[in-house]
């Protein structure tokens, strides 16, 4: 992981995960990011994980819960977190929906998910992820599949968390804002005080934290800060 520090001595944490159909990318491909989350006053941990093909299901995920574990006990040597934050861009956004919506695997570190003062998933795919599909158990990638392996199917009327906040594109990937609009609504449906929320920004997958808008600024990264001035 790589860490992104902010001019001052208190901070909120994100550990954040990288994009790339669980097959390929690297924490180094989010830096410009994560400089301009610090710049906005965060602290950012950017993390690698294992991918597939060399690696299956869940792997990746505690690879994922294990970093936050770390960063965890080892942010007090840079500054004094006032809270935690998971994030990432879609195969990391799915890391960050199976972290909150599965309590077993942060469970597992000895993290309740509960502690996490909040998830924020961009263009994450709340059913089970295509490369799982294709990769491990030779479907259709294109198969809208709700199994152990999918976010979704971990909502229940005991799913908890301190808050949630998703971000999807008119043009994402397919069905994607439809899935995510599908999660939104079954939350809500078990238990209308989550603290979930949709955020639907023009452009394609992942554009908002891709591309710098007209005021050089990640349009995400705009929507994190009103998210955060209300936790």
């Amino acid at each position: 992981m790589d860490l992104f520090l902010p001019d001052k001595e208190e901070f909120y944490t994100f550990i954040h995960f990288h994009g790339g159909g669980l097959v390929e990318g690297d924490k180094g491909d989010t830096h410009k990011y994560c400089e301009h989350l610090a710049n906005n006053g965060y602290a950012v941990a950017t993390c690698n994980y294992s991918l597939l093909p060399n690696h299956k299901f869940p792997s990746f995920i505690m690879d994922a819960a294990k970093a936050v574990r770390y960063i965890i006990d080892n942010i007090s040597k840079y500054g004094e977190s006032k809270g935690f934050i998971i994030s990432g861009q879609s195969a990391g956004a799915y890391l960050t929906l199976m972290l909150c919506l599965n309590k077993e695997y942060l469970k597992e570190v000895g993290i309740d998910n509960n502690d996490i003062l909040s998830y924020i998933s961009e263009s994450g795919q709340p059913t089970a992820h295509f490369h799982i599909l294709e990769i491990e158990k030779g479907l259709d990638p294109k198969l809208e599949l709700i199994d152990e392996t999918a976010p979704l199917y971990y909502v229940n009327e005991d799913t908890s968390f301190k808050s949630l906040l998703l971000v999807s594109y008119t043009d994402d990937l397919e069905n994607r804002l439809k899935q995510n609009k599908t999660l939104v609504n079954e939350l809500k449906a078990l238990n209308k005080n989550l603290k979930v929320k949709l955020e639907v920004l023009e452009g394609y997958h992942c554009q908002g934290s891709s591309e710098l808008d007209q005021d050089n600024e990640y349009p995400v990264i705009k929507l994190i800060n009103e998210w955060m001035k209300n936790l």
